[in-house]
C-alpha cells in the first residue's frame, strides 16, 4: 500500500483501531483501521474535554447548575454561622433545580449546603437563644 502522497508504507505492527495523527503530515488525524492507515482524516477536536471520571468532576465544577456551586461556597462560609441560613436555603433550591435537569450534576455540593447550613443554623441558633437568657 502506498500513502495518499504515493510513498510505500512501510510494514510495522498493526495498531488498535481509531485516530492517530497523520503520519505523513497532511492533516492533524488519519484513521488507522486496525491493518492500514485509511484516507479518512479529521482536524483536531476544538475546545478541552468534558471531564469524564468522578474525581475530575469533584474538583472542576462543570456541568453544574449555578445554584449548587453558590450553594456550595456559602456552605463553606456557613462556619463563620451567620451564612448557615442561607447556605440551607441555597441547598434545598439547588437539589430541586437538579430533579428539574437530570443530566447535571452537583448533588453532592447541594448536600453538603443542607448538612453544613443545618448545622451551623442549628449553632446559630443555641447562641441567640443563650445570649437572651
Amino acid at each position: 500500500m502506498t500513502n495518499p502522497a504515493g510513498h510505500p508504507v512501510p510494514n510495522g505492527p498493526v495498531a488498535a483501531p481509531g485516530w492517530y495523527p497523520d503520519p505523513w503530515a497532511m492533516a492533524p488525524l488519519r484513521f488507522h483501521d486496525g491493518y492500514q492507515w485509511t484516507p479518512v482524516t479529521a482536524p483536531l477536536p476544538s475546545g478541552p474535554p468534558a471531564p469524564s471520571d468522578a474525581t475530575t468532576r469533584a474538583l472542576v465544577p462543570v456541568g453544574r447548575t449555578p445554584l449548587s456551586i453558590v450553594a456550595g461556597y456559602v456552605a463553606l462560609l456557613s462556619v463563620l454561622v451567620v451564612p448557615a441560613p442561607v447556605a440551607l436555603v441555597l441547598g434545598i433550591c439547588a437539589l430541586q433545580q437538579l430533579r428539574q435537569r437530570p443530566g447535571m450534576y452537583g448533588r453532592g455540593r447541594a448536600i453538603f449546603a443542607i448538612v453544613m447550613g443545618g448545622f451551623f443554623t442549628v449553632v446559630l441558633a443555641i447562641l441567640i437563644f443563650s445570649a437572651n437568657r
